[in-house]
């Protein structure tokens, strides 16, 4: 997956995740719903500023836009970036048991 996927999936996960429509990103952005929709389906990228306010708008962090990776070999696939995700959303018991649940299976 291209940086450029990867930020597109991005973006629509999120967007979806907080119930948005295009057009309430858009607006919460400053743009027009058609951007955000280009910008989802990789036609396009937002820039720098943009990048900002879609992270103040979703409650991440710019690095959460940009493919991670890990031992700066290796990215991690869509189920690990998920399960990172969710582990960094999670409040302290939720990552307690998601180590708890690791633990126990490997």
């Amino acid at each position: 997956m291209t940086a450029r996927e990867y930020m597109a999936k991005k973006l629509q996960y999120l967007r979806k995740r907080s119930g948005l429509t295009v057009n309430e990103v858009g607006e919460a952005v400053g743009k027009s719903g058609k951007t955000v929709s280009a910008w989802e389906v990789g036609r396009g990228q937002p820039d720098a500023d943009m990048l900002v306010a879609l992270c103040k708008l979703f409650g991440v962090r710019i690095s959460d836009f940009f493919v991670p990776e890990v031992s700066g070999e290796h990215t991690l696939n869509e189920n690990e970036s998920s399960i990172v995700e969710t582990y960094r959303e999670a409040d302290e018991s939720g990552k307690a048991a998601i180590i708890a649940v690791a633990n126990a299976i490997k």
